[in-house]
Parts: C-alpha cells; sequence; structure tokens
C-alpha cells in the first residue's frame, strides 16, 4: 500500500509540474520574441536554461547522496514555484522586463538540476525492485502525456491570457509538485552531515567516475547514451525542423503535428513496456528497439529525399502520413530503447552514489547537445540536406551495431540488488 501511494504521489507531481513547465516553455520565447523582437535574446535565454542546470549538476549529485532526497525535492519545488509566482506578479504589475527574466531563469535553473539529481535517485526507493520497469514505463508515459498537453496549451493560455497566466499557472503547477512530494512516505539514508569542501567536491564525483570506469556494462551503457544523445537530439531539434519547414515545405504547423507524433509514439511505446514487455529480457527489448529504430531512420532520411517527394507529388497530404507513420514509430522504438536502459542503470549504480552518478551522465548527455546542434548546423550550410540525413543514419546504425556486439549480458541483465523500499 506504501508502495502505490510513494509511487501515485511521485508520478501526480511530476506529471503537474511538467505540464506547467511545457506550458511556459511554449510561451517564453513568443513573449521574449514579442518584447525584443530579437532570435539572438531567444537564443541568450535558451542557454540561460541549460547551462547553469549542467554547470550545477556535479554538485545537484553529492547534494542528492549526501542528503534528503524528498527534503531537497520539495524545497527545489517550493523555491522554483515562488519565484515564478513573482514573475507572474511583476508581470501584472507591468514591472517586469528581459533582465528580470533572465536572472531569475539562472537561480530556476540551477534548482531544476538539483531537483532533477534527486527525483531521479529516489525512485527506487520507493518501489519494489521488481516494479522498476513498470515504474519507469509509467513515468515515460506520464511525461509524454504531458509534454502533450503541456506545449498545447502553452500557445493558447499566452495568446488569450497573456505571459502573466502562464506564469501563475506555472508556479502553481511547482506548488502542487511540492505537496505530492512532501506526502511521499520515505525514510532517509543519507545523512551525511559532512561539510562539502573543493577537495571533497572532486573527491566524491570521481569516485563515481572510477566506479563506472571500473564497471565495463556500465561504461559501455553510459558512452551509448552520450553518443546517441550527440546523435539523435541535435537530429530532431536543427535537422529535422529544417529539412521539414525549409527543404520539404511544411509549415510551422504541420511540423508542430509531426513531432506530436513522435510524443505520442513514446507514449505507445511506454503503455507497450509496462503491459507487456515487462515479461520479455531488456536485452531483447534494447536490441530490438535498437535495430527497429536504425530501420526507421532509414526509411524517414528517405521519406523526404527529393526524389521520393517529386514520386509522390511534394508536400502533400500523401507525403504527411507517410512521415507522421514513421515519425511515431520513431517515438515507440526510442521508448523501447530509453526505458530498459534507464532501468538498469538505477539497478546497476548504488544507492549511495545514483544521484551523482546520474548528475554526472547528465552533464555529459547534455553537454554533448550543445556540440552536436553546431556540427549538424555547419555541414547543412555546406551540404544538400539528403547527403546529411543519410550519414547520420549511417553513423547512428553503425554505432548501434557497435553497441550490439560489443556490449556484455551484464549490461541488460544487471544482478539484483537488495531492495530500497
Amino acid at each position: 500500500m506504501k508502495l502505490k501511494r510513494n509511487l501515485s504521489f511521485y508520478m501526480l507531481g511530476r506529471f503537474i509540474s511538467y505540464i506547467g513547465t511545457g506550458i511556459q516553455q511554449i510561451a517564453i520565447p513568443l513573449y521574449i520574441l514579442d518584447i525584443t523582437h530579437s532570435a539572438i535574446m531567444m537564443g541568450l535565454f535558451s542557454a540561460l536554461n541549460l547551462l547553469p542546470n549542467v554547470i550545477t549538476l556535479p554538485f545537484a549529485g553529492i547534494l542528492g547522496d549526501r542528503k534528503n532526497r524528498k527534503t531537497i525535492m520539495v524545497v527545489t519545488d517550493i523555491g522554483r514555484g515562488v519565484l515564478i509566482l513573482a514573475l507572474g506578479f511583476l508581470a501584472l504589475v507591468s514591472s517586469l522586463n528581459i533582465y528580470i527574466l533572465f536572472s531569475v531563469q539562472i537561480f530556476i535553473s540551477i534548482m531544476d538540476s538539483i531537483f532533477s539529481a534527486s527525483s531521479t535517485a529516489i525512485l527506487p526507493e520507493l518501489i519494489e525492485e521488481e516494479e522498476l520497469m513498470k515504474a519507469m514505463s509509467l513515468r515515460g508515459g506520464s511525461d509524454a502525456i504531458s509534454m502533450i498537453i503541456g506545449p498545447s496549451l502553452g500557445g493558447i493560455i499566452y495568446g488569450v491570457l497573456g505571459i502573466k497566466a502562464v506564469f501563475y499557472l506555472n508556479g502553481l503547477s511547482f506548488i502542487i509538485s511540492a505537496v505530492s512530494s512532501f506526502l511521499i512516505i520515505y525514510k532517509n539514508v543519507n545523512d551525511n552531515k559532512e561539510k562539502i569542501t573543493l577537495k571533497s567536491f572532486f573527491t566524491e564525483n570521481a569516485s563515481v567516475l572510477n566506479f563506472i570506469r571500473k564497471n565495463k556494462a556500465l561504461t559501455q551503457l553510459s558512452v551509448f547514451c552520450l553518443l546517441i544523445n550527440f546523435l539523435v537530439s541535435p537530429f530532431f531539434d536543427i535537422v529535422f525542423p529544417y529539412v521539414l519547414k525549409k527543404c520539404v515545405g511544411f509549415n510551422s504547423q504541420q511540423y508542430g503535428y509531426l513531432i506530436s507524433c513522435f510524443t505520442v509514439g513514446i507514449l505507445l511505446g511506454n503503455i507497450a513496456i509496462g503491459a507487456y514487455l515487462n515479461k520479455f529480457s531488456t536485452k531483447v527489448v534494447i536490441k530490438l528497439s535498437i535495430l527497429l529504430q536504425s530501420v526507421v531512420l532509414f526509411v524517414l532520411a528517405f521519406s523526404v529525399y527529393p526524389t521520393f517527394i517529386n514520386y509522390i507529388g511534394g508536400h502533400n497530404l500523401k507525403l504527411f502520413i507517410v512521415l507522421a507513420a514513421v515519425i511515431l514509430l520513431s517515438g515507440l522504438f526510442n521508448s523501447g530503447i530509453n526505458t530498459p536502459i534507464n532501468v538498469n542503470l538505477q539497478k546497476m549504480v548504488p544507492n549511495e552514489m545514483r544521484a551523482r552518478f546520474f548528475a554526472i551522465l547528465g552533464v555529459f548527455c547534455q553537454g554533448a547537445i550543445p556540440f552536436g546542434s553546431l556540427i549538424y548546423g555547419f555541414i547543412l550550410g555546406k551540404f544538400a540536406y539528403q547527403y546529411v540525413l543519410l550519414i547520420v543514419t549511417i553513423i547512428f546504425f553503425v554505432t548501434c551495431f557497435i553497441f550490439i556486439m560489443k556490449s556484455v549480458a551484464e549490461v541488460y541483465e544487471p544482478p539484483m540488488l537488495e531492495s530500497q523500499a
């Protein structure tokens, strides 16, 4: 009973806060563009949303392994809620400006990283180990639904009610999330009262890197996650919108519908994993999903090839349906890779260093995305898009093939640990 209660409150808080965040993520760029008319300012805000988060993650991991993870989640949720509600008040009295918005975003980004490290690490402590796959698939499905609802509402709420309503809704979502986290029944096993010094900061993070280095299976999984983030995330953030809008000719609304298909695919994939695939070996699920994802990316590259577009009659309904189906399948198989891998990572890393591990992994994975974006942006300016797509899919296929051939059994079937619930 306690386990179901804990998981319910964990998921409820995450779901509501993700909807609020999704609303704000869509509305903020529109607001910045309205008041500054500058794409540079939009890019600067995006950097302020990412860089403090990445820089703070190693410290956030130490906090998550030393202190009460539930308390950290509650405090950071309240902190973010108060700051965002303050932005709403400033907007209401017409005192909000771009400098205040940027300054507050830095602190929000820092709290995002602190919350994320503890929130990721606490999940295995709230449930039985054999339920971890189902819980992770439930979390992935919940995140996908919130990513559909939040962005869908963001543009409407901003257009009808203005930025102040966006801030009030998102701030309230964080307060509700804090209450949900507070209601979790949690026994703290991390209570290190030693002061965090520069020496302990490097020593404790170095111990995690050493643990990864000594564990071949964990090293392979971590490197694979890094490479996939480098290849795939910028592909959908940079290459895909460029190809669909500038080269193929779809408008922004059609592009939005196609991206929504990817999220729907993630949702369906996590539903399938939670309902059926948890009965199968994670080794089989991951291998099959990787192979199918590689095939889908090749089909996707072929679907926007100029010869095929001309054959099907240009950017018409037929092409839209083909791309929608392929993108949905891509999201489906993406969840078949991400969810089981995250389950294995949760199981393979000891509880006392789990927050630091995911924080360090986040630094490398998130840090790889801007470099990938810069490289993609450069080569798109130098080469025809169809060749870029072909090269990317070939590199992705080779990376996945090497991972499957080189990986050891422990990557997929980690030894059972004692339940932390």
